[in-house]
């Protein structure tokens, strides 16, 4: 409870804190976009100062330079240089007008004089009218300065984008890891409280089949091969347990090695359902086996693909709760045998189906506490599979049973 409420104020505190920060970016993007516009409208008029300061030095005798003797183009380019000088890389359309914008005498765009006359850019000069002194406007108008604007706050956007979405990786990573760890943690501990008491009863066995032999052994009634032969087999399920879990440890570490041999894998299975009849009896099940005709080879370790069919079989018993019927199958599948081990059990749901070659992991069975294990042979099983180059699935609903499939390379 404590954990899952420190999950929940970590997760608001992050909330919190994500949008504190998108609004200050949005805020800091406006205000960027407000200077920069700002600085535009600045080294434009600089630009247009020092082409007017220029135009007027060009007076004759004290007067105002006349219309006729504007050279346009060069007054494009001198428009341009000035911008470019204090910073502006964009080329406008420039136009010179009346004051009252109602008759244009030049414009670098014929037919964008509309367009002119909503333009903020305009910059009052003086010139001579047929000997008198008029007031005209040079125009500018930038038709690209949205985009321009755009390209200069595109640095701080990407900037804010690219935090906020490592933020936000980092926080899901942080939970995801937290999350997995807490369930590794509960596999783990489920694990050893399963592994203690699988190997509390043998041990408990042992000790008291001991302690019965030790004070009854000169008596003529104790049967001393039977309490032996006790002690034999719950010693040997001990062993059995050990060796399963460092099975596992190997498998998942990657420090084991395969003894490569052709089998026969029909005979494989077929031993291994034999094996197991003492259970089925002892469960009232029985199994089915449909094989292929034909002998079918797989080339492999013969103690893993046991183990791994051992596993199969002994789950579909374990998790079937009266009369188990195991259905065994073999089929071709082009350059794969098909191997299938059904059963009539309980089933698994689909969440479950999706953990269940995780270590450790369990299937969960409602009320049931009596289906012992660790939760290590369905992965030790897709470990095998997996170093033998096939493929392993389920197909499973619950109350129905399930099915296992394997694909294995064969010969």
């Amino acid at each position: 409870m404590r954990r899952r409420w420190f999950i929940i104020a970590i997760s608001t505190i992050f909330t919190v804190a994500a949008t504190a920060l998108v609004v200050i970016q949005i805020w800091q993007i406006e205000r960027s976009a407000a200077i920069s516009d700002s600085l535009f409208n600045t080294s434009v008029t600089d630009a247009m100062d020092e082409v007017i300061k220029n135009l007027s030095a060009d007076k004759q005798g004290g007067t105002s330079p006349t219309l006729e003797s504007i050279d346009y183009d060069a007054l494009v380019t001198s428009v341009n240089e000035a911008l470019l000088v204090n910073g502006v890389d964009l080329l406008p359309t420039v136009a010179v007008s009346d004051i009252g914008m109602t008759q244009f005498y030049f414009c670098s765009k014929p037919g964008h004089e509309k367009k002119m006359a909503d333009s903020p850019f305009k910059y009052n000069i003086t010139l001579d009218d047929y000997g008198q002194t008029e007031d005209y406007y040079i125009t500018l108008y930038f038709s690209d300065k949205a985009l321009y604007l755009m390209k200069n706050s595109n640095v701080l956007v990407l900037m804010s984008i690219m935090l906020i979405v490592i933020i936000a990786m980092a926080y899901l990573t942080i939970t995801r890891s937290m999350y997995n760890q807490r369930k590794i943690d509960d596999m783990k501990t489920n694990f050893i409280n399963n592994m203690t008491h699988e190997l509390k009863t043998p041990i408990s066995t042992i000790r008291l089949e001991t302690c019965y032999l030790t004070e009854n052994l000169d008596e003529p009634e104790c049967d001393t091969r039977h309490h032996i032969e006790v002690i034999h087999d719950e010693n040997e399920r001990m062993l059995r347990l050990v060796e399963a879990v460092l099975r596992n440890s190997r498998m998942a570490r990657k420090k084991f090695t395969l003894k490569y041999s052709e089998i026969d894998i029909n005979q494989l299975v077929s031993d291994e359902v034999q094996r197991a009849q003492v259970r089925l009896a002892n469960a009232d099940g029985k199994a089915i086996e449909n094989y292929t005709t034909e002998k079918v080879s797989v080339y492999g370790d013969a103690d893993h693909l046991s183990n791994m069919v051992s596993n199969l079989i002994d789950n579909a018993i374990k998790y079937s709760p009266k009369n188990p019927t195991i259905i065994v199958t073999t089929t071709l599948d082009g350059k794969y045998v098909r191997l299938s081990i059904a059963d009539n059990g309980i089933g698994i749901s689909k969440e479950d189906r999706r953990h269940i070659f995780e270590n450790f992991y369990r299937v969960s069975t409602g009320d049931r506490h009596d289906v012992k294990g660790f939760g290590i042979g369905l992965n030790y099983v897709m470990q095998v599979v997996k170093a033998h180059k096939g493929k392993i699935g389920i197909e499973s609903e619950l109350g129905k049973g399930s099915t296992f499939i394997i694909r294995l390379p064969r010969v």
